[in-house]
């Protein structure tokens, strides 16, 4: 009997159609990665704020009136506050009590993009709404499954998989107090939702009467997993995850862990720093509804581009007034007062007949040379 992470006790496990390691790993993904709509709403942590109370309303809505009123009202999502209450309204007639359209009312009302905040609110409840079904009934099996394997009965029904928060550290401050492993250090404690002895994924305790931590990885990002005890007598948890997309960087931090015996280990899930590369330069904003940061850029404080990004994750801020930028992360310089005149890659002016063709302006006693591309002094004239 082999107690393993999740992917390999999934395929371990009874086929079962839409219970496999990829069709959970899409299925939570989809739940949990909505970055562009949950970035923008997440900008101020009003936003964020507002964001996981519509969600947990919307959630609210949908087991009183069903997942279809849900899904109805979130198919246009528009307008300002009280347009949305309005198509809310529409979408769920008197099936919805009065004190949820308070509720949604107030969390709307507190924000200056109710559109954007409840676009992120919808993709995360119709993800998580999901999987109380298919993802719910694929891990009960699995965990049915291996309490068969250890001997033990099933005789509960455990609840959907739920989200935790996994939110991230400071890296660059971590990095600054250099200890980025430090167990006492504020900056590189997070407080977060999966929690285990060792940084490797790897069983504490007794198997089947110990929790456990699973991963599933693919180029897209990283998928954690808190796995409760099977055993009989320790009780009827269910499971619960965080999903970390790339570029975002899944990590164990340890910290301390007062009056146990074995160390303590937190996943979070890691805004991206380098600090060599001012494009991957950012620190957590809010938590957002999915359970992860916001990742904001420390050159803009505006939300990080994850997705496509031509002028790169963290694009310079604007120039001022009156000035142009050269190339897409060049010095600001203001443009030549002559029209006639080229700008050099410098930010220097000149004629377009002493700009050699990499982009310099020749000095008066040189000119362009076409074959290499830089300045070469100037012939002399035949006497």
């Amino acid at each position: 009997m082999v107690f393993a992470i999740a992917a390999m006790i999934l395929l371990a496990s009874p086929a079962r159609a839409g219970c496999n390691p990829s069709d959970i790993f899409n299925a939570t993904k989809q739940s949990v990665s909505g970055l562009s709509d949950c970035a923008s709403a997440c900008a101020t942590g009003a936003g964020c704020a507002a964001a996981a109370a519509a969600t947990g309303i919307l959630t609210e809505i949908a087991a009183s009136a069903g997942q279809g009123v849900v899904n109805s009202f979130c198919s246009q999502v528009q307008g300002n506050a009280t347009q949305i209450l309005g198509s809310l309204q529409s979408a769920g007639g008197s099936s919805i009590g009065q004190n949820l359209l308070d509720k949604f009312a107030d969390a709307l009302t507190a924000v200056g993009s109710p559109a954007t905040v409840v676009q992120c609110a919808c993709q995360t409840e119709q993800g998580v709404g999901s999987l109380g079904s298919d993802l719910g009934q694929c891990m009960e099996d699995v965990l049915c499954w291996l309490q068969g394997v250890l001997g033990d009965s099933c005789d509960c029904e455990r609840p959907p998989p739920a989200i935790v928060s996994c939110p991230s550290i400071d890296v660059k401050k971590c990095l600054e107090d250099h200890d980025y492993s430090g167990v006492w250090n504020p900056a590189c404690i997070p407080s977060a939702g999966i929690v285990n002895c060792n940084p490797n994924w790897q069983q504490c305790g007794y198997e089947g009467y110990s929790p456990s931590v699973a991963k599933l990885q693919t180029p897209e990002g990283t998928l954690a997993e808190a796995l409760p005890a099977t055993a009989e007598g320790t009780g009827c948890y269910g499971a619960s995850y965080c999903f970390c997309p790339v570029p975002m960087n899944p990590t164990w931090h340890q910290v301390p862990n007062p009056g146990g015996d074995l160390p303590r280990f937190m996943f979070t899930c890691d805004c991206p720093y380098d600090p060599n590369d001012p494009d991957h330069q950012t620190h957590p904003g809010a938590l957002m509804a999915n359970g992860i940061s916001s990742c904001l850029c420390n050159n803009t404080n505006q939300p990080a581009n994850f997705g496509f990004a031509p002028f790169g994750m963290c694009p310079p801020a604007a120039c001022p007034a009156g000035q142009t930028r050269l190339g897409l992360n060049g010095a600001c310089v203001t443009p030549c007062s002559d029209p006639s005149q080229g700008m050099a890659f410098d930010g220097s002016c000149c004629s377009p007949a002493q700009m050699s063709s990499c982009g310099q302006c020749c000095p008066p006693s040189t000119v362009p040379d076409p074959k290499s591309g830089s300045c070469v002094p100037r012939p002399q004239q035949p006497k």
